[in-house]
């Protein structure tokens, strides 16, 4: 026979968990948006004018070779473009991204020696959604030096200090210009000389190089076995050489020096890029975490760290703080903590008012608590990240943990047994299956919303253990055990009359019109997705031909389907087409205003940052921006991060700072701006538009591919009879822009006569033209790149190339005499999915939509017939974001299915489950109504709403039914009406509780207003769903349960 356990014992292991799990919050990652990161790696590299072609064979088509070799790759897609490229490598699941990173940054060093020169080193990163590789902390770093010799010092004394730091992954210096030797030659002198530019890129690498001449060996000292060492021949030590001596060539008898024909400089490098906060060019050293540290405690170390080094500095030098990411995150932590503490106290005041017992109220309170720091275990051994949205999942969670504490509370003082806990369990079992459906969300959206489902999953496995033993226990102990309620007669007669009248309403309704009436108000209130209903079934079949003849008909589609679509659609359609339609995702930070800026193709960074520091200048006059950030990476992509103060941030000068920016975008002209971050987005930039229609094509060789792509499009613009305008062939990327530039196609004729050759020709152009570099130099123990240039590279302008005489054979020829020279488009990005290079031909057809998909379908086929093996040609579908969207909603039937089965397990009955079902829908409409007449935006945390809904709305039903189904089988021989509303007013008070305490615990949640990110529209979703939830259960709960006697068989025991 079982021993029950005593009341101290169980309240003493409570406690000491508790203890335990305060002791491990500090040890708990808390970040300011997930970290988690997918299993994916991207690698990007640079090779600054070389054609998307030459890029993609001589690196990319390389690199993807070495990665494709790797263990668990899923997917591998590349993109090369004119100067740059990058691959993104998809893992399998359960792939350990650490061991492959490893691998990757391995296969990288091996290779990166046997790539072209002028390759940049490839640049590896994880896939962090939302985060960005956020950093932690940013320094400018300045004194009276260039920041050359910034950098050395930085190098030297500073960046050792703080890389050593634990939890500190990286620490990155921008804002410097290296220096370089710069070689550049008089054209014209080499021209007269008879030189080639050639002949002195061979010089000077040759004076520089080094030559193993064979190997010796070396005895370090007597006894020792001798070691093999290799012999070198070098011209001259690199740390003596004089630029000035190097020998050219000989000409005209006589050697020819580096000083006859150029001059040397040791200047810095112009700027690949900038970086500069509030407008000032200081070398600025920025701080990124480790994954999964806490990053506000790693703050505080990185800053004593700094007040350490800041005592140690040169008089001239200044560290100044000038981005602190966790500030951000410091103040979400105490507008929680507002928050639930208002949640408490309105929870504190609702059970004073209620049940006017303060020992009740102080079990309830501690319960609560212990939960939460019991939960806190789990959380580390789970490797819990919190997170904004973890924070939103433990407040949203005190309103399910108080449900449970309550409805046990309430039914042990009463009854004297845990009885209750069946329904609880169920009820909490509901609640959990809704949330980890979001554990079968694709991967992508998964992330974001992964430990937010974990903490809510814990948290409610934590509070069946609370209800089931530390409530009761508590209660024992503190004697608030089985009473008999006591009632006083004017109360009575009030219970008495309340439930008589609502009885007596129940009945009317149960007649057959007002019964019918109700459910056809509840379908149409939801709604009948007829607006969702295609307008055509392209398919063959009887179906699709009778729905083609009935819904789709013409006559139908413009006289009947509008007005129907309005009378059926319902919530579900004002929803959809006012709501989702224009919803928009945002992550969850501070209020920012970005201002993006492109120049068109040809112009330089340095024309694009001397634009962008006019902006600069001009948002440096508002007092209101606490900070903003400026990143220049090429001539067409610039980026202004505006961040203001606090007491800004909120009202209405953000809108007024974008109005303000717009009007100066549009005076200063020349660049295409984008101004976005609050409000409706701004852009000046004059697109030709996106070609909708796009067929694509797929194969193993480039260039035949674009044969059969070029045949593809003359095809399309034969067939289509004039319906198809404007045609090209792309990547089918929205950014892909077509570039140009000048071809020089030799004339035949105009050479043969000139009795010159086109090598003879090029060779003229290249010493006129030549910029490239030269092979590194070791000079003061350091790397530093040469180049050689053309005195004329910078000035040879196209009017140059085609009317300055040129010098061949001691004979002068103008270019436009023997070439001719036109703008012409130049190669396209080349885009790989899996070693597949992948082509869309795109272009606009008039007409009919039907038409162009039967047309498309139609030259698909044609083209099909012809393609060889390993190529292939399909339609592109063009889903945009909502209806990609879309599909994450077909969860909602699973979580359907998980609650009927774990209804119909406990309620041993089919029919109920459907009933405790039917509230689902009637909470969906106040979420639907609540986002259309507010017009709030409905991002992640709407949808999270309505998961969470899916279990929340079903359990005060449930406790209510499950009562009843009790009641039945204790009094078989009772009135089935009145057995219901005896259950009804025993859980109607706890279930109203709850209910009012989940939607005080939202409350808060929606004080700070739309720009809460998430928890805002989660908060005013849950609550018009809960509120309507009420509403199912007094009207429509007795109506579908069918509360009749006469199928009712009295037993006689």
């Amino acid at each position: 026979m079982s021993q029950k356990v005593s009341t101290f014992r169980v309240i003493t292991i409570f406690i000491c968990l508790a203890i335990v799990g305060g002791g491990l919050i500090p040890l708990l990652s808390i970040q300011l948006v997930p970290s988690r990161s997918l299993p994916a790696v991207y690698v990007s590299y640079s090779w600054p004018a070389a054609s998307a072609k030459v890029i993609e064979q001589k690196v990319t088509s390389k690199l993807e070779g070495l990665f494709n070799s790797m263990r668990g790759v899923k997917e591998i897609s590349s993109t090369s473009r004119k100067g740059n490229g990058d691959i993104s490598i998809q893992f399998k699941k359960n792939t350990d991204m650490d061991a492959v990173r490893f691998e990757m940054a391995a296969l990288i060093r091996q290779s990166y020696p046997q790539m072209p020169e002028g390759v940049s080193y490839p640049f590896l990163s994880l896939s962090i959604p939302s985060e960005n590789n956020s950093s932690v902390l940013s320094y400018s770093v300045n004194a009276n030096e260039s920041s050359y010799y910034i950098k050395k010092y930085v190098d030297h004394y500073i960046l050792p200090r703080l890389s050593n730091i634990k939890g500190v992954s990286q620490v990155g210096l921008y804002g410097v210009s290296p220096y370089e030797w710069v070689v550049t030659y008089n054209a014209d002198k080499l021209s007269k000389l008879g030189l080639t530019v050639d002949q002195v890129t061979l010089a000077i690498n040759t004076f520089l190089k080094k030559d193993e001449i064979g190997k010796g060996t070396e005895v370090l000292s007597q006894g020792n076995s001798p070691r093999e060492i290799r012999i070198l021949y070098t011209h001259q030590s690199q740390e003596e050489f004089n630029w000035n001596k190097i020998p050219v060539a000989k000409s005209g008898g006589r050697i020819i020096y580096m000083e006859d024909i150029a001059s040397v400089r040791f200047k810095e490098r112009p700027p690949s890029a900038y970086y500069r906060i509030n407008g000032s060019n200081t070398v600025n050293l920025v701080i990124y975490p480790e994954k999964g540290v806490n990053t506000i405690e790693l703050s505080k170390r990185i800053k004593r760290r700094v007040e350490d080094i800041r005592n140690e500095l040169p008089v001239e030098y200044h560290l100044k703080l000038t981005q602190d990411t966790t500030a951000h995150l410091i103040d979400e932590l105490l507008k929680i903590q507002w928050r639930t503490l208002f949640s408490l106290i309105i929870l504190l005041a609702l059970s004073i008012v209620i049940y006017r017992n303060t020992r009740y109220v102080f079990v309830l309170f501690s319960s609560i608590f212990i939960n939460f720091f019991v939960a806190v275990i789990f959380y580390y051994l789970l490797q819990v990240e919190l997170q904004l949205y973890s924070f939103a999942g433990i407040t949203i969670s005190f309103g399910i943990i108080i449900d449970n504490t309550i409805i046990m509370m309430d039914h042990f003082r009463h009854k004297g047994n845990k009885k209750a806990f069946l329904a609880i369990l169920a009820a909490t079992l509901t609640t959990i299956g809704a949330i980890t459906v979001i554990f079968l969300l694709e991967e992508s959206q998964r992330i974001n919303l992964w430990d937010f489902a974990l903490v809510i999953a814990i948290n409610l496995g934590v509070s069946l253990l609370v209800a089931l033993y530390l409530t009761p226990a508590l209660l024992e102990k503190f004697k608030i055990t089985h009473k008999k309620r006591h009632f006083s007669r004017k109360r009575k007669k009030r219970i008495v009359w309340f439930t008589s009248q609502y009885e007596y309403f129940i009945i009317f309704l149960n007649k057959p019109m007002p019964k019918w009436g109700l459910i056809i108000i509840m379908i149409l209130g939801f709604g009948l997705p007829l607006h969702l209903a295609p307008k055509q079934i392209e398919s063959k079949g009887l179906l699709a031909d009778l729905y083609n003849q009935t819904m789709g008909n013409g006559w139908f589609e413009e006289n009947i389907r509008p007005a129907m679509e309005k009378i059926v659609g319902g919530s579900l359609r004002l929803f959809t087409e006012n709501v989702f339609e224009k919803s928009y995702y945002q992550e969850p930070q501070k209020t920012t205003l970005n201002v993006t800026g492109t120049m068109p193709e040809g112009s330089t960074i340095e024309q694009l940052n001397k634009a962008i520091l006019k902006m600069e200048n001009y948002i440096a006059s508002f007092k209101e921006v606490e900070l903003f950030e400026t990143q220049i990476k090429s001539y067409n992509d610039s980026r202004i991060t505006i961040h203001f103060k606090d007491e800004y941030e909120s009202g209405a000068f953000p809108y007024v700072l974008k109005s303000l920016l717009e009007t100066k975008a549009v005076s200063l002209g020349g660049l295409d701006w984008n101004i976005y971050g609050v409000g409706r987005g701004f852009s000046n930039a004059l697109n030709t538009g996106y070609l909708a229609d796009q067929i694509v094509l797929e194969g193993y060789n480039y260039d035949e591919l674009y044969q059969y792509s070029q045949r593809l499009r003359d095809s399309l613009l034969v067939q289509s009879k004039g319906r198809v305008k404007e045609i090209e062939i792309n990547t089918g990327e929205w950014f892909s822009k077509t570039l140009y530039e000048y071809h020089l196609e030799f004339e035949p004729q105009g050479i043969a006569l000139a009795g010159i050759t086109e090598s003879q020709v090029y060779n003229t152009l290249k010493n006129q033209l030549h910029s490239a570099n030269l092979s590194p130099v070791i000079r003061n123990h350091e790397l530093q790149e040469a180049k050689l240039v053309s005195d004329q590279h910078e000035q040879f302008t196209v009017w140059d190339l085609k009317n300055t005489p040129v010098d061949i054979d001691e004979k002068q020829f103008k270019l436009h005499e023997l070439t001719t020279i036109e703008k012409r488009k130049t190669g396209n990005d080349i885009k790989k999915v899996n070693q597949q290079y992948h082509l869309v031909v795109a272009f606009e057809f008039i007409g009919p939509r039907l038409l162009a998909e039967k047309f498309k379908e139609e030259r698909i086929q044609a083209i099909s017939n012809v393609l060889p093996v390993g190529y292939k040609v399909f339609k592109r579908d063009n889903y945009g974001w909502n209806k990609e969207e879309k599909k994450q909603y077909y969860y909602i039937f699973i979580i359907v299915a998980i609650i009927f089965f774990i209804c119909a397990i406990l309620l041993e009955s089919l029919r109920q489950p459907l009933v405790i079902l039917s509230m689902i829908p009637i909470s969906f409409i106040g979420v639907f109504l609540t986002f259309y007449f507010f017009e709030f935006n409905f991002d992640q945390g709407g949808y999270a709403s309505f998961i969470l809904l899916c279990g929340i709305s079903v359990n005060a039903a449930l406790y209510i039914v499950n009562d009843f189904n009790n009641l039945k089988r204790h009094y078989p021989g009772r009135d089935i009406r009145k057995l219901y509303f005896k259950a009804y007013n025993h859980k109607i008070l706890p279930v109203f509780l709850t209910i009012i305490s989940t939607i005080a615990g939202l409350l808060p949640f929606v004080w700070g207003g739309q720009r809460e990110v998430f928890w805002f529209s989660f908060a005013v979703g849950s609550i018009g769903g809960l509120i309507f939830s009420l509403l199912a259960i007094l009207l429509y709960l007795p109506l579908f349960l069918n509360l009749k006697n006469k199928e009712r068989k009295v037993k006689n025991d």
